[in-house]
């Protein structure tokens, strides 16, 4: 996980301008990418494309993203998954993955402090149960509960593993 984790404090993240869902009011966009299986957004069908794509407005070198891809999967590699979210440094609102299938596991990495991920088990206006993922997965199905990332200081990065 070392390797991992150097990897995403040391990568230049695009700017993602595409999940309304999960930003907060008045937030345009966050530091965030799609690798994997990913939904077509030019189709009326959304077909599923397999093989790595990158969903970051292809502004930026593809190639770049390969090794980081090869190390997500070697991490998760007790999972199945089609997709992985990366995300850096944003408190992500309240919301539900409505593309996701399934279940969904996250891993936060960095130097930092909170950031724990809430989930709203007993439905969205219930408290919601504060999971610490620091260096650690956690479980759960994104596309059945509420979810959102509890406040932090320093430098957090998170990969969700997904099915579509």
């Amino acid at each position: 996980m070392k390797e991992l984790t150097d990897m995403l404090l040391d990568f230049k993240y695009p700017k993602n301008t595409t999940r309304k869902n999960i930003m907060n009011e008045g937030d345009t966009s966050y530091y965030g990418f799609v690798l994997g299986k990913v939904r077509s957004w030019a189709h009326k069908d959304r077909d599923i494309h397999p093989g790595i794509h990158i969903r970051d407005s292809g502004r930026t070198n593809c190639k770049k993203y390969i090794p980081l891809y090869n190390l997500a999967k070697e991490v998760a590699a007790d999972y199945e998954f089609t997709t992985i979210q990366f995300n850096k440094n944003y408190q992500c609102n309240k919301h539900i993955d409505k593309n996701n299938v399934g279940l969904s596991q996250i891993i936060g990495f960095g130097d930092y402090e909170g950031g724990e991920l809430l989930v709203y088990y007993d439905g969205p206006d219930a408290p919601p149960t504060a999971v610490d993922i620091k260096n650690r997965f956690h479980e759960f199905n994104g596309a059945k509960y509420y979810h959102e990332t509890a406040p932090f200081t320093g430098e957090r990065h998170t990969l969700v593993f997904y099915n579509l």
